[in-house]
């Protein structure tokens, strides 16, 4: 495949990773004023869990933009960005499933998986796509 043409195609499938994530990232935006979040029981205060829903709202927001300078850097884009995209977009894919090793759930719904695993796919094969040519500093 010609650089160009990888190019194209990592841009358009890491864009279409994030856009499949934003369903799960207005999830979480959205449980930070359900006050059925809230947890009286918590130690830490009945709000402590909706303050981590946006600590995890802001931090996507991070990750994400992250990825897309990196997108749009073009074939400009040397070999730390590239590992700056690729840090971020596997730190937010791997949020995404932290689920399933701390709470058995992988995804609260099947439609919840389908975005999980679109957004990732699509992240993951899209950042694969956009790296530098070997010995591009």
């Amino acid at each position: 495949m010609a650089r160009t043409e990888r190019e194209r195609l990592g841009q358009v499938v890491t864009l279409a990773g994030m856009v499949a994530a934003l369903p799960s990232v207005w999830q979480t935006v959205t449980h930070i004023t359900d006050d059925t979040y809230r947890t009286p029981e918590v130690r830490d205060g009945a709000g402590h869990v909706q303050y981590h829903m946006a600590r995890e709202a802001l931090i996507t927001a991070g990750s994400l933009a992250v990825v897309g300078i990196g997108v749009l850097a073009g074939p400009r884009r040397d070999r730390q960005l590239w590992g700056a995209m690729a840090a971020a977009g596997a730190g937010f894919a791997t949020a995404m499933w932290s689920g399933g090793p701390t709470t058995g759930v992988w995804a609260p719904s099947s439609k919840a998986l389908g975005v999980h695993l679109a957004s990732t796919t699509g992240l993951a094969a899209g950042i694969w796509l956009l790296r530098p040519e070997r010995g591009r500093r």
